[in-house]
């Protein structure tokens, strides 16, 4: 696993880095069947949120304060692209989309990190292409 986090304490400001690894995830909407709705990335969000767990430590955010995030989906390299494109390519413009990423990491977050994902004011994001596929967040108090 890439290094978990990192915990600056700044003038009573918090900070605090976190790591998912493995290919992103974006959130996908419930399934219903005949016997009602169910949500199938159930299990997936039980792995990640203890993952975010150990990482959090016992470094908790203040109640009610607002909170930014920048986040950074690093996305795997198609196998099938030329290695001298492979090379010239930095942003990854494909699916999934950018709003259905951040809305998985908002939704394994919360209850984790922070009681509800209303408290994220700034949000900064961006889609990647790197070898080792992942993703990584930063949180941070804004005072």
């Amino acid at each position: 696993m890439v290094d978990s986090s990192k915990l600056t304490n700044n003038s009573r400001k918090i900070m605090k880095k976190f790591t998912i690894p493995g290919k992103p995830t974006p959130l996908a909407r419930p399934r219903v069947t005949q016997y009602g709705a169910y949500d199938s990335q159930k299990d997936e969000k039980i792995v990640h949120r203890s993952i975010l767990r150990r990482q959090r430590g016992t470094t908790t955010l203040p109640p009610d304060t607002p909170i930014e995030m920048s986040i950074t989906f690093f996305m795997p390299i198609p196998k099938t692209m030329p290695k001298k494109k492979r090379e010239e390519l930095k942003y990854h413009y494909k699916r999934p989309d950018l709003d259905n990423l951040i809305k998985w990491v908002l939704d394994v977050a919360q209850g984790v990190l922070f009681e509800d994902d209303s408290r994220v004011c700034v949000m900064h994001s961006k889609k990647k292409y790197d070898k080792d596929p992942r993703t990584e967040f930063t949180i941070k108090e804004i005072k």
